[in-house]
């Protein structure tokens, strides 16, 4: 049994993608809402569509050798995932650049594998065919049943997967400016990430670093955020000590 499964940072539209995928092809089933990589799925006919945004940062031990693992990325503008705020946390900012950061890093080391296919946000609103004939290029085992661009006619979202999108509608491209509203909380970014300027050229979204200047007279200001601005290095090496465990029995059952 072929696995799809969506990754990405925090904030960047994977719930929007599993929903147009899961919904626009055929499978033999799909997780309701989330679903962490190293939980067990039943053995289904044909393919089944999975998504864990954080699950980018986990897969080093178990994607390389499982060739039935099909993973899909989905890159969005730094700036919008670090001014997207939950609606239903909105007294504080969901995400950090540090976090998009690591995502992004870890994103570049599969670049080079087939079964794996970096998508951007940016692109998917704003030609959601398109990007469907890109995931279709990338596998060709899915089988199309409608177009992304109709989606929401033949969607049935959980109700989880609503709350994380803000309800089920058309693919458009009214958030694409929103970060146009957090020019503090860019201020504040930018300045203890000054890499951040070079991240938006690289990948992009900028062609250069002008963009700079709406910031300026703009005061940087600190706000709350679900992410602490500093790595937490003991939590990360438990949790690195936890993946390897869970990617050893991972591929025990894959073998079996």
């Amino acid at each position: 049994m072929k696995r799809v499964h969506i990754v990405g940072c925090p904030r960047s539209g994977t719930t929007l993608l599993m929903e147009l995928i899961s919904t626009c092809f055929a499978s033999g089933g799909y997780c309701e809402h989330e679903l962490s990589i190293f939980e067990p799925v039943t053995a289904v006919e044909g393919v089944y569509f999975t998504k864990q945004p954080n699950d980018i940062k986990q897969l080093r031990h178990i994607f390389p050798t499982d060739p039935l693992l099909h993973i899909i990325y989905m890159g969005r503008d730094p700036r919008a995932v670090i001014t997207s705020k939950h609606r239903e946390s909105p007294e504080q900012y969901f995400c950090n650049y540090r976090v998009w950061q690591e995502c992004d890093q870890a994103a570049a080391s599969y670049e080079a594998y087939p079964r794996f296919l970096r998508l951007r946000y940016e692109d998917l609103v704003a030609a959601p065919d398109t990007v469907q004939q890109q995931i279709e290029d990338r596998f060709p085992f899915l089988t199309r049943l409608h177009a992304f661009s109709q989606y929401q006619q033949f969607a049935r979202p959980s109700a989880a997967s609503q709350r994380a999108m803000n309800g089920l509608r058309a693919v458009n491209k009214e958030s694409l400016q929103k970060w146009h509203e957090h020019l503090p909380r860019i201020a504040a970014q930018l300045v203890a990430n000054p890499q951040l300027k070079h991240d938006l050229v690289r990948l992009g979204y900028e062609p250069d670093e002008s963009w700079t200047s709406m910031l300026e007279g703009i005061e940087p200001q600190q706000f709350p955020c679900r992410y602490p601005e500093r790595k937490p290095y003991l939590k990360d090496w438990e949790r690195d000590l936890r993946v390897y465990l869970k990617s050893r029995r991972y591929l025990g059952r894959s073998k079996s």
